[in-house]
């Protein structure tokens, strides 16, 4: 009986120090652990909700981004599970759910968006308690992002409210960031005409000129239609407005704009004159295209494709490269040229330019319980692994490692269904979102062309000494309201005058300046030379 009982006692001791032995030798496992490997093994399995648009590309293949295999593999690392909320595809339909949420405070735990666009910025959606400041979580519990943020101040400055309150976990471009909108030109009618692309404002009318009246598509009827624009805006001067071409050439943009801190606006600038005769020559001689009155993108599109248009302003892939691809086995060709300049030799001051952050977003809102959980699992998009899997997706099907370097596999870069690259990379990816975009998706995916690769040399060709900043140059809220009561007045008038002046209905410049600063666009301008103070002045 006694031996049997300490028989038993010691099998007890054995198990106690089995036991002990296994703990030990977690908690050393665990300290050998990166720090990132650290904080997702603390991460206790929580779900979270999040509301985001869903893309049009991976609505092809999904009804929500937990399908998506990057997001899979966000959850299996993180052991957060987001459960989705899409608002409609319409970027209207979007707004207004968008508008509910918010009124109705039914909150969900992240919310991805421009934030830009909330009345009053992101510091307003702070001050509103629709959001939470992220600045003293995310070195305990972002790692990754920290260590992006510290190593890219300018980054941390864009991604920053006017307070210095970092809003949320932003979509970033990897650096450099190459141009993908700007001037298109017929090589082959250049070619045929004996023309080089032109550099100049006198070479582009030279050019436009001989489109026009040398039968470049030579179908013996003078249906040629020299200069166009495609893009989604609301008129031609947005276009100006977006990209500044042409205009550029005289060292102003048609908006807003700074030299050497000073904040100014193009419209009553003494270069944007000049800048209105030449279109107005322009369109008095036929070289401008009726249709961007309205810019039917539809009708502008289909007089690209049939030889009816000599140049156009477009993106480098869904125009440049839809082009090339419809019109593959013909002589039709195109080239991106550089943004015209008054003297040859000369830079363009300014051009199409595109900023590592663009406003939008993945916000924690007030509404979520586990703040901790939420950082761990977003901030997984910026570590090695996450950059992997959001931008090339999986191992094997949608990339494959050669010399180093992640390449896009046949099924994204020629998918045998018909898809384009970006549409059947949504399969396994995610196109634009809280991570680090990749510099190789531009080059795979929107470079892929020799003529796309020439477009965006040529294009970033520029000073870009002039812009204003990028979208986060933010306001307060009573410098939001008033700056929207003085530019809506503005904007109308303007864009009225805009078509006028351009289609030789109205020249008297003197009079639209002095109608502009009884609009008070100088009490505008004052707005935006304080928000451009604060900016560079953040920290």
């Amino acid at each position: 009986m006694i031996c049997s009982r300490t028989f038993i006692r010691s099998k007890e001791f054995f198990k106690v120090v089995v036991l002990l032995v296994c703990i030990v030798f977690i908690i050393s496992s665990i300290g050998m652990l990166s720090p990132q490997s650290k904080a997702l093994a603390t991460t206790k399995k929580v779900t979270l909700t999040y509301f985001v648009p869903m893309s049009n590309e991976a609505s092809l293949f999904y009804k929500s981004f937990a399908e998506i295999p990057c997001y899979q593999l966000m959850e299996k690392a993180t052991g957060v599970k987001f459960v989705f909320k899409h608002p409609p595809l319409a970027a209207s339909a979007a707004q207004d759910q968008f508008n509910l949420m918010i009124a109705s405070r039914q909150l969900t735990d992240i919310i991805e968006w421009g934030w830009d666009g909330y009345p009053g910025g992101p510091e307003k959606a702070i001050i509103d308690k629709v959001i939470v400041p992220l600045n003293d979580y995310i070195p305990k519990y972002a790692p990754n992002l920290k260590r992006l943020l510290d190593k890219n101040p300018q980054i941390k400055r864009m991604v920053s409210s006017i307070s210095g309150k970092i809003y949320g976990f932003p979509a970033l471009k990897e650096t450099p960031i190459d141009a993908y909108y700007g001037p298109q030109v017929r090589r082959d009618w250049l070619e045929k005409l004996k023309i080089a692309p032109p550099e100049t404002v006198d070479e582009w009318y030279k050019m436009l000129k001989a489109f026009k009246t040398r039968d470049p598509n030579g179908n013996g009827k003078a249906d040629e239609r020299p200069f166009s624009m495609l893009r989604g805006a609301a008129n031609p001067r947005a276009v100006f407005d977006y990209c500044s071409f042409l205009v550029g050439a005289w060292g102003i943009k048609t908006d807003f704009f700074q030299v050497n801190g000073r904040v100014k606006y193009g419209a009553i600038e003494p270069q944007f004159k000049e800048f209105m005769n030449t279109l107005a020559k322009w369109w008095k001689d036929g070289l401008i295209d009726p249709d961007i009155l309205t810019m039917n993108q539809q009708t502008i599109q289909a007089n690209v494709l049939s030889d009816k248009i000599g140049a156009y302003l477009g993106i480098i892939s869904g125009h440049m490269g839809a082009f090339l691809a419809a019109k593959k086995g013909t002589d039709f060709d195109l080239i991106g040229v550089k943004y015209p300049v008054l003297k040859k030799g000369e830079i363009a001051r300014i051009g199409q330019n595109e900023y590592p952050f663009t406003g939008r977003a993945a916000a924690i809102t007030t509404s979520c319980k586990n703040i901790e959980a939420a950082c761990r699992a977003l901030d997984w998009a910026y570590s090695k692994d996450g950059y992997m899997a959001f931008n090339f997706g999986v191992k094997g099907k949608s990339y494959m490692i050669k010399n180093g370097r992640p390449i896009y596999t046949d099924e994204i870069l020629y998918n045998p269904q018909g898809l384009g690259p970006k549409q059947a990379l949504a399969k396994y990816a995610l196109i634009y979102g809280p991570f680090v975009q990749s510099r190789e998706y531009t080059l795979q995916i929107n470079l892929q062309l020799p003529q796309q690769k020439e477009a965006s040399k040529n294009w970033g060709m520029v000073k870009n000494d002039i812009a204003l900043g990028p979208v986060s140059l933010f306001f307060t809220p009573e410098e939001t309201k008033e700056i929207a009561n003085i530019m809506n007045t503005i904007n109308t008038y303007y864009d009225e005058m805009f078509l006028k002046m351009m289609t030789g209905k109205y020249n008297n410049y003197d009079a639209f300046v002095k109608t502009l600063k009884k609009m008070k666009i100088e009490e505008a301008i004052k707005i935006y030379q304080n928000a451009y103070n604060r900016y560079m002045q953040r920290k």
